[in-house]
This record gives structure tokens, C-alpha cells and sequence, in this order.
């Protein structure tokens, strides 16, 4: 049968870098448990990301597991420009004038450090600023207040002191920005992702339900193929419209390191919990993210903070948890996977003892809805050993999972694009087959996989789901309780 850590219902997505950046390194994390790769165009060129993705689809072949390509646009991030090699040394009570890179400063320069910031977003940031407001450097460790505003310029007060490097970060938490949910290198990104056939797309920056819709136009225009879209939360504008966000998203993704500068880290928890509640009822996928396990980027093991956090997020109800720099540049990527796997199995069986998924919301008059909210139901009173699901375009597996069935969601799908968009839902697997097959051949066929990928065994009963007579896709209108040959 299968072993308990491929029974994993919780994914784990993997960013990838010069760690595991190889075919060899990616198959091994494969076989640790990487289910989605992320690709993170914030940093490499196009060469470096095509080689990427070579390196997964040829892993992805070897093990014969489907792995989704995630990429992850960088959107407006705010940063420093260039400073001085040893960096800038800001005390409290300095002055300092942020005025666009590359230009002459206009305010007088008496009394003030220099820092030039980006000159694509000078501008918008100047604007959109108030007096009084907050600007944060690195993450936060450097505190300043705006004094006065020039646009492009901002003068302002140093209240938390430290040394400022090149390109550093900047954050405003609590001042709405007018930039564009998308740079120009963002669309450029974009149209190669989508030539080289990415199942998904992350969107940082995030404010409001509009990016999404943005970002699906901008996908249209250059597509006939539409990939996931997943918005990364991390901005106060986006926790406070998180339904409406949600509502028009394909999955979500927790970015807890910019959200802790924006809104403060005592509130991420509490927010974190909200926005994995808010998917469960809709079914839409959700990803837990941001130094989960940061300390195994440079030591073998996590600390006892690490593994409560990964497994407080699998308590929340999340679907899948990501690794950042863990697998990207870390010295130890393939036992930081092992390690995930095995605080979310550890997990995941203690859930399972003492606690019950909070009810999802059904969507009325949906039919899909119903058959498989009464498919998990039924499986978990009859005993089944699985729920084999048969879906054309996913749709039905995703509505399944937002039940949370305790048993196995087995996919059978006939296109592995839709089968690799599957591996981030909770608790699918799955298998591709040629062709789904007529109606008098459904069961055969249904027992061939179940028991040729160790899923069930003879004589034990599975949930059957489908659309009968036609087997077209939306037509999912039959659940079945199937008990399997002898022999």
C-alpha cells in the first residue's frame, strides 16, 4: 500500500534555486515530497527560469509524479537603489531625503542623507504619501517618518536606526499605493512563463479583487490556456477585502514576510487563521509561507517553533506549506522537505483524533456540490478506502477536497495539465488515463487504477464519483458505492 507519507493530504511547495536547481536535485526532493515548484522571477533571467522548468518537467518524468510550475511574479516591490559598498549608517534623528535614482535632487540636500529609491515607483510613492506616514527599510529594522513630500521626493525623520545596503526593501504600511499591480517586467515575465506553460501564477502585492481581473486580462490577451492565479496576501489593503479576493481566485497564497512589516507580526497569526478559514469555505487552495522552517537553511534540524508553526498551519486547515530559501539556497533542501513531510504527517494524524474540519459552504443549486459533499459523507460512514473521482477539467476534486473526506481523493483525469493543477488541493492524488471510458467500462477501470497505484485492494469499498451517461466535463451527477473484485 501506499506509505503514509504519500497518503499526505497537506502539499509542500518548494522554491527553487541554486540548491536544487539540477535534475538530480530536483528528483530527490520529489521523492522527499515536493508537490508544486516555485519559481521566483524576482530573482534570474529567462535562461536560468527555461532551465528550470526543463529540470522539473525531466524530474517530474523520472518519478512519475505531476508537479506544478508556480511562477511567482515579483510585482512593485519597493526598494532602496544603490548605496555605498559599506552601506549607509542611519542614526535616530537623522534627516534623510529619498529622492528617484539616477536623478539630481531637487530639495536642498543641507543637512540630509541621501538615499535614492527605485525611479519606476519615485514617483507613485511620493504621490501617494502622506506627511506623517511611516516608511520602513530591510524588513523593517529601519524605522522613518515623512516630514515633508515633494513629489518625487520625501524627506524624512530616522525614529529606529541601522546600517541601509544596496536595493534593501522599503514598506508603508497603512499608505494605500497607486502603482500598478503589474511592472513592466512583470508583463514580460509573465508572457514567458505562459510561453513556457506554467500551471500557475503568483501575484505579489496584492490590494484589492481588481489586480486579479488585471492580471486574468493581461493572461487572455496571450493565452488561450489559463493557469491558476494565485494573489500572495501581504499588504493591509488585501487583508481588509479578503473575501472579495478570494472570491475571484484560484488558490491563495499567505505571504507572512511583508505582512508582518505591514500590519505587525502579533497580527499575523490571527490573520493567517482568518484567511485559511475564509478558503476552506469556498475551496480554494491555500498556501501557509514564509520561514517556516529558516533556521534549516543553515542547520539540519528546525527549532520547536518551526515544527509547532508547520504543524499550527495544518491545524488551521491550510492546503499546502512552502519553502523559501530552505530549498533555494539552503545547505540542507533535501532534509528540509523530509522534514516538512514528516511534521505534516505527524501532524495530520493528530488532527484527524481530535478534531473536526469546520463545515465548508455549499454552493446552492450546485449539483457538483452536492454529489461531493455527499461523497465524503458516505465514505466516511461506509468505511471506504478511497473516493475515486472522475473529472475532466479538476473541478470536481477541488470540490471535493473542500470537504475534507478523511480518506484519499483519487483524481482520474485525461490531461496532466489538469492533474498537475490538482497538486496543490488538499488531499488529491490522482492518475492520467488516455481516454475516460464509456459507462458500461467505468468500474473496471476505476478498480485498474485504484489497485495499480495501491490505493485499495480487493474486496475493499471506494466512493465513486462521475457524470453518467455522457462523462463531459460539468456533468459530475452520480456518487457510487463501489466494492472492488476479488482478484
Amino acid at each position: 500500500m501506499n506509505s503514509p507519507a504519500n497518503k499526505r493530504k497537506v502539499k509542500i511547495v518548494c522554491t527553487l534555486g541554486p540548491a536544487s536547481n539540477t535534475r538530480e536535485h530536483l528528483i530527490a526532493l520529489i521523492e522527499e515530497g515536493l508537490d508544486v515548484a516555485r519559481l521566483n522571477f524576482s530573482h534570474g533571467t529567462h535562461d536560468y527560469h527555461r532551465g528550470l522548468i526543463q529540470s522539473v518537467r525531466e524530474a517530474s518524468l523520472f518519478t512519475k509524479k505531476p508537479i506544478m510550475l508556480m511562477q511567482d511574479l515579483q510585482g512593485p516591490k519597493i526598494r532602496a537603489g544603490v548605496l555605498p559598498k559599506e552601506g549607509v549608517h542611519l542614526k535616530e534623528g537623522d534627516v534623510v531625503l529619498l529622492y528617484p535614482e539616477g536623478a539630481t535632487p531637487k530639495t536642498s540636500a543641507t543637512g540630509k542623507i541621501l538615499i535614492p529609491i527605485s525611479a519606476e515607483i519615485a514617483q507613485a510613492i511620493a504621490v501617494s504619501v502622506q506627511k506623517g506616514a511611516r516608511i520602513l527599510f530591510d524588513d523593517g529594522k529601519i524605522a522613518t517618518r515623512a516630514t515633508a513630500v515633494n513629489p518625487p521626493e520625501i524627506v524624512v525623520e530616522v525614529e529606529v536606526g541601522g546600517k541601509l545596503t544596496s536595493n534593501k526593501g522599503m514598506n508603508l504600511p497603512g499608505t494605500p499605493l497607486s502603482i500598478p499591480c503589474l511592472t513592466d517586467k512583470d508583463l514580460e515575465d509573465l508572457h514567458f512563463g505562459l510561453s513556457q506553460g506554467v500551471d500557475a501564477v503568483a501575484l505579489s502585492f496584492v490590494r484589492n479583487a481588481h489586480d486579479i481581473d488585471i492580471l486574468r486580462n493581461q493572461i487572455r490577451k496571450v493565452s488561450n490556456e489559463m493557469p491558476m492565479i494565485i494573489p500572495k496576501i501581504e499588504r493591509e489593503e488585501a487583508v481588509e477585502c479578503q473575501n472579495s479576493i478570494i472570491e475571484v481566485s484560484d488558490g491563495l497564497l499567505i505571504a507572512r514576510g511583508d505582512m508582518a512589516v505591514e500590519v505587525g507580526a502579533e497580527r499575523v497569526p490571527i490573520i493567517q487563521k482568518r484567511l485559511i478559514y475564509g478558503c476552506n469555505q469556498l475551496g480554494v487552495p491555500v498556501i501557509t509561507a514564509t520561514q517556516m522552517l529558516e533556521s534549516m537553511i543553515s542547520c539540519p534540524t528546525p527549532t520547536r517553533a518551526e515544527a509547532s508553526d508547520v504543524a499550527n498551519a495544518v491545524f488551521d486547515g491550510t492546503d499546502a506549506v512552502m519553502l523559501s530559501g530552505e530549498t533555494a539556497s539552503g545547505q540542507y533542501p533535501k532534509v528540509a522537505v523530509q522534514t516538512m513531510a514528516r511534521i505534516v504527517v505527524e501532524a495530520e494524524r493528530m488532527k484527524a483524533s481530535y478534531s473536526r474540519h469546520q463545515e465548508a459552504l455549499s454552493m446552492p443549486g450546485s449539483v457538483v456540490d452536492a454529489i461531493e459533499s455527499s461523497a465524503a459523507q458516505i465514505a466516511e460512514k461506509v468505511g471506504a478506502a478511497a473516493i475515486a473521482c472522475i473529472t475532466h477539467s479538476g473541478t470536481a476534486a477541488r470540490t471535493l477536497a473542500k470537504f475534507r473526506p478523511e480518506v484519499p481523493i483519487v483524481a482520474i483525469v485525461d490531461q496532466e495539465s489538469a492533474l498537475r493543477k490538482l497538486a496543490l488541493v488538499w488531499g488529491v492524488h490522482g492518475e492520467v488515463i488516455q481516454e475516460i471510458v464509456g459507462t458500461d467500462d467505468l468500474f473496471a477501470m476505476v478498480e485498474n487504477v485504484l489497485k495499480t497505484q495501491n490505493w485499495a485492494r480487493s474486496e475493499d469499498l471506494v466512493v465513486v464519483t462521475a457524470g453518467v451517461p455522457t462523462l463531459k466535463r460539468g456533468t459530475t451527477n452520480m456518487v457510487k458505492v463501489h466494492r472492488i473484485a476479488r482478484g
